[in-house]
């Protein structure tokens, strides 16, 4: 017997797979549907739906434990009404997918049901199929039509967004930083910190005699017969990389006691990781401490990951918030102690989306 629910849930995956996009709403799609086919797979009865919570969804996505994840914050990262838009909006726009779920009389469907009142009772979502044709459900639950004050959503600001700060334990360390970092964080005065700093003084001054060294052996090259060809190239090469160690290593770190939140200079971040932040606060003595972290946020536009980057060329502030699908439209401010932002792309972008 041809199993209908497996078919158009295979092809969906595999949809999502074919026009990735990195946004936090298809991960949510493809979280859904792998759950879904995972329970089918080792199933041998009729349909049964995978029903998960909000905290399951949002935490899967994000690839972290269900555990840390509060309900609040994952009912309003998760939102239905958006979640079930996604999807048709997903099918519509892909000229492929939308004429395969019409040769196969089924498309995949979001469902909700809600356990019943009370605030510890948790909305349930799963995907399920629905006839094309006319428009039926093929197999939905009656609690499905239940509506409770959980389902209730607000309408997306998109002119403000609010960031994440990820926990230093989920932070994959850099072999640099494990030996100077404890547990991801340093305390400036710390002998490890003050190791650190000695260090990192020693390499700046090394590095600003060889540059000189260089510039003096190019600028007398014509009285230097014994120095050869490749030499006189290795030479020549100290004197930009010595500016790139200053620009991108030093400068950053000189200023994180100003600013307060940088990006993770070279060495500071995994080789594996994207993308990595170092910030400043003060502990409880009132003491410096740097912590390897990362801020991010969800793309009130298009659910894309927002990410802090270099306000320049276009902004003014250090460090700002840009989309990764679209860093020069989606641009928001930051502001480390309020954990919010304000839109700051082009002037009159917000008209049209409101």
């Amino acid at each position: 017997m041809k199993n209908n629910h497996l078919i158009v849930f295979n092809e969906l995956y595999n949809q999502l797979l074919n026009y990735p996009r990195d946004t936090l709403w298809n991960t949510y799609l493809k979280t859904i549907v792998s759950e879904q086919l995972r329970k089918i797979e080792y199933s041998d009865e009729a349909f049964e739906p995978e029903k998960l919570s909000r905290q399951q969804i949002y935490a899967k996505a994000k690839n972290i434990d269900e555990k840390n994840v509060d309900s609040q914050t994952a009912k309003n990262a998760v939102k239905t009404t958006k979640l079930k838009s996604t999807l048709e909006a997903f099918i519509n726009d892909q000229p492929d997918c939308k004429k395969a779920f019409i040769e196969l009389g089924y498309k995949p469907i979001i469902v909700t049901s809600a356990s019943g009142g009370g605030s510890k009772n948790k909305t349930l979502l799963w995907m399920d199929i629905q006839v094309i044709e006319n428009e039926a459900v093929e197999h939905i639950d009656e609690t499905a039509l239940v509506n409770t004050d959980d389902d209730i959503e607000s309408v997306d600001d998109i002119s403000s967004i609010t960031y994440e700060r990820k926990a230093t334990s989920n932070i994959k360390p850099s072999l640099f930083t494990k030996l100077f970092f404890k547990q991801g964080e340093l305390k400036v005065l710390s002998v490890r910190g003050v190791s650190l700093m000695l260090l990192l003084m020693a390499v700046f001054v090394s590095d600003i005699l060889i540059a000189i060294y260089a510039f003096l052996v190019l600028l007398l090259l014509d009285d230097l017969p014994t120095v050869s060809l490749w030499q006189a190239i290795l030479f020549s090469a100290m004197i930009p990389f010595a500016y790139i160690s200053w620009r991108y290593f030093f400068m950053p770190l000189y200023l994180l006691p100003y600013h307060r939140v940088i990006k993770a200079p070279m060495f500071f971040a995994n080789v594996n990781v994207d993308n990595a932040d170092i910030e400043m606060y003060r502990d409880k003595d009132r003491l410096n401490v740097a912590r390897v972290t990362e801020f991010t946020a969800t793309c009130p536009i298009c659910s894309g990951t927002i990410i802090l980057a270099q306000g320049k060329p276009d902004q003014k502030p250090p460090l700002v918030g840009r989309c990764k699908e679209a860093p020069h439209a989606h641009v928001y401010s930051f502001d480390r102690m309020t954990m919010k932002g304000c839109f700051l792309g082009v002037p009159n972008y917000l008209s049209d989306k409101l």
